[in-house]
């Protein structure tokens, strides 16, 4: 599978639950697939007026394609995913949580340092002592040709997603 086609595949996949778009620029990084997902859970007691409680999850999904995978691309790449936190996430009482998930696709062979950087990278942050919920980077790397996923701890959660 060359990567045109995982990541027509990857479309196909989002357009069932997130709002997605194709070829978008973001903060003057221009994305392959932009995808967003918001979840308002809401317990009520008798009516609809008696709320309990209520939470809201989102998930915004960044894909882009590379040419060749190095350190400098995924710290870059990495920041533009950091810059994106502290845009998209508007935490308030009602916020849980928001996961912002970048998926790097590279037809290109990995080395081991790019591998190490990415299982290595972690970035998290809490809003109001967790009150106002919490936010977190998932970071993936695919190479469809030879069919390896890599993906950070956070990211495992759901590389079943990304599967070929």
């Amino acid at each position: 599978m060359d990567s045109k086609s995982y990541i027509a595949n990857l479309y196909n996949r989002y357009c069932i639950y997130y709002n997605t778009s194709r070829n978008v620029k973001i903060l003057n990084e221009s994305i392959d697939i932009y995808a967003h997902f918001n979840d308002v859970y809401g317990r009520t007691l008798i009516t609809q007026k008696d709320i309990i409680d209520s939470f809201e999850t989102n998930e915004i999904c960044c894909v882009k394609k590379f040419d060749n995978i190095n350190i400098p691309s995924l710290e870059a790449f990495t920041g533009f995913l950091k810059q994106a936190m502290d845009t998209f996430v508007k935490p308030k009482k009602d916020h849980m949580c928001t996961y912002i998930t970048g998926v790097l696709v590279t037809e290109s062979p990995l080395d081991d340092n790019s591998i190490r950087y990415v299982k290595k990278f972690r970035h998290s942050k809490s809003y109001l002592f967790s009150l106002h919920g919490w936010s977190e980077i998932r970071l993936l790397l695919v190479n469809p040709s030879n069919k390896i996923i890599i993906a950070n701890k956070p990211g495992k959660k759901v590389i079943k997603f990304y599967n070929f």
